[in-house]
């Protein structure tokens, strides 16, 4: 299997310049070297998996990250956008992996969520001292949503404060339908899931059958909110904050009164962006939780 590795060379000081331009073109996760990710590595020697000793030569001011686009024509595209970012370079390479897809697997471990969750890939034997939480399956083939993500990770603990017995949810942006399956597990009755990528649609219908919730589950190929109909108690959406700003005004005719919405995939610069939008349109902000430079809001839909 063929795929494309697209390497940046930065430093600190336009770190954020580089990111936002990944953000923009729906690259969420990559890898980072930089001096920042190794102190924070230092701090916690005991909980590595694996860690590429060249990392640690690394330059104080240098930040290095490996991005991973779909195909060479969007590679071509960023080396021309990064062009305007000083003291940046870029490459990529096309690489051939038959088992690429896999590979990152042997990093993916069972993780617990607040008090009651625990995500685990659907490969791994359950642990025993996770034995009395709610078991969320995953196998996110090639769709976002591991849990281990920090915007992932907020949403989870988000979702088991406010889920209540006989909710409904939506899950816009269901990626590979983590949010959605843990909803369920919560005590939602019904969850309805909607992503633009069919690839995201296969694969969180076919984790939804793998945890036994397919019967209160639909997953809609479609854009945002336009597929769905009706109103929800909990809307959920880990996207970026520029499309959840452009989301919002269409939130209170699909949320109950006093329904709830929360939100991540956020960085933190825009944290206010995000806020102001849902002020504008009669929200209450309840809650904003931050995590390693990413951010989550949670409001609620004011009953006017």
């Amino acid at each position: 299997m063929k795929y494309i590795e697209f390497k940046i060379e930065t430093d600190t000081s336009h770190k954020e310049e580089v990111l936002n331009i990944l953000y923009d073109n729906n690259l969420f996760e990559y890898m980072e070297s930089s001096k920042e990710v190794i102190d924070e590595l230092g701090r916690s020697k005991d909980s590595w998996d694996f860690v590429d000793e060249n990392v640690l030569n690394i330059d104080s001011d240098a930040v290095e990250l490996t991005a991973f686009p779909e195909n060479e024509e969007i590679a071509k595209s960023l080396i021309n956008l990064f062009k305007s970012i000083e003291n940046t370079k870029t490459s990529y390479l096309i690489k051939d992996d038959e088992d690429w897809a896999n590979n990152w697997k042997k990093y993916y471990h069972q993780v617990p969520i607040a008090e009651k969750l625990l995500i685990k890939p659907s490969w791994e034997d359950l642990e025993e001292e996770f034995q009395d939480r709610l078991i969320v399956e995953i196998d996110p083939g090639m769709a976002f949503g591991t849990g281990t993500h920090e915007t992932t990770y907020m949403c989870l603990e988000a979702l088991e404060k406010y889920v209540k017995d006989d909710d409904v949810v939506f899950d816009v942006g269901c990626g590979s339908g983590i949010l959605g399956i843990a909803a369920a597990k919560l005590g939602a009755k019904e969850i309805v899931a909607v992503d633009l990528d069919e690839k995201c649609v296969e694969t969180s219908i076919e984790n939804a059958k793998l945890n036994g919730v397919d019967d209160k589950m639909e997953v809609h190929l479609g854009n945002l909110l336009d597929v769905v109909d009706g109103t929800a108690n909990i809307i959920v959406s880990n996207i970026i904050a520029e499309i959840i700003t452009g989301l919002v005004f269409d939130l209170r005719e699909h949320l109950v009164p006093n329904g709830i919405f929360i939100a991540s995939g956020i960085i933190e610069e825009k944290i206010q962006m995000v806020v102001d939008e849902l002020e504008r349109n009669e929200f209450e902000i309840l809650d904003i939780k931050k995590k390693n430079g990413w951010s989550l809001i949670i409001g609620r839909s004011i009953d006017v």
